[in-house]
């Protein structure tokens, strides 16, 4: 069976690392290191057809890694927020703006409200030539679906009250990654769906926003504390490969995401620290 690529095109929370408008010391430091230390705002890049997530800083990833936004064929949008999707993008994508696209059509695969903000974001500049080229998808929690030869399961992210926002389970060809980000501790329910569908994972990426700061953490994100949690939730379900890989990613600029720092803090805990541009294979 052919592995699954993915890259890890952005590994930043919401302001990014250095933060947009932080002067604390640890974006100072960054600043003065960017080439080591830059993140952008997170997205995976999967078999370079396949996207989760579609922050503002996806051109330049285009530009950054040099991978083809016009070969993707699939979209999987986690929740609404900005750093998570930026909409007005996609009014560029055909007509004259685009031409010898790799990809004619694009499956876009979100909840409602994502879908709502792709119409108030994209109404004043969107063309008819480039959106009947753009096939919007309606997904709720619990929900199985196809696009092109990956099965995907959408489960409900412990988030925000304002949506239905969503986490992913991602398979082909045998191989299966459950990607978390914006999440903390899952709902019982997602174990016992994966469970139920039978889902044998060999990766998981973990939205690790809080890294090892301590203190009460937000129930909207996780640390590698609620990671711990989650992956004894999935070996009690018996929903992991005995040979999973553990990433992390979804850094604030408040953990000191420093790249050498994280990995070896990640690597004691029996994690993969994450990094702008990383590839794996899976």
């Amino acid at each position: 069976m052919n592995a699954m690529k993915i890259q890890y095109l952005g590994t930043a929370a919401a302001e990014g690392f250095p933060a947009v408008f932080c002067n604390c010391g640890a974006c100072t430091r960054a600043r003065a290191d960017l080439p080591a230390q830059l993140r952008t705002r997170s997205q995976m890049l999967i078999d370079g057809t396949l996207l989760v997530d579609f922050p503002p800083d996806t051109y330049m990833h285009t530009l950054r890694f040099g991978f083809d936004l016009s070969a993707v064929r699939t979209l999987l949008v986690t929740h609404s927020h900005t750093d998570h999707f930026y909409a007005q993008e996609f009014v560029n994508r055909g007509y004259k703006f685009a031409q010898g696209m790799r990809a004619e059509g694009l499956d876009l695969f979100a909840n409602k409200e994502v879908l709502s903000v792709f119409a108030e974001g994209t109404r004043r500049e969107m063309r008819q030539e480039v959106s009947e080229h753009i096939r919007l998808h309606a997904v709720r929690p619990f929900e199985r679906f196809t696009a092109g030869e990956y099965e995907i399961i959408a489960l409900p992210a412990e988030h925000t009250p304002q949506e239905e926002a969503l986490i992913y389970c991602i398979s082909r060809g045998g191989k299966s990654l459950l990607y978390c980000n914006d999440t903390g501790l899952l709902d019982e329910k997602c174990y016992a769906f994966l469970a139920e569908c039978g889902v044998q994972l060999d990766a998981v990426s973990f939205d690790c926003t809080f890294a090892d700061t301590a203190g009460p953490h937000s129930s909207r994100h996780m640390g590698f504390a609620e990671n711990d949690i989650v992956c004894e939730k999935l070996a009690i379900y018996g929903i992991i490969s005995p040979d999973a890989k553990y990433y992390v990613t979804h850094f604030s600029h408040n953990s000191a995401p420093f790249r050498e720092r994280i990995e070896k803090e990640a690597e004691r805990r029996g994690y993969i620290a994450a990094y702008d541009g990383m590839m794996a294979l899976i």
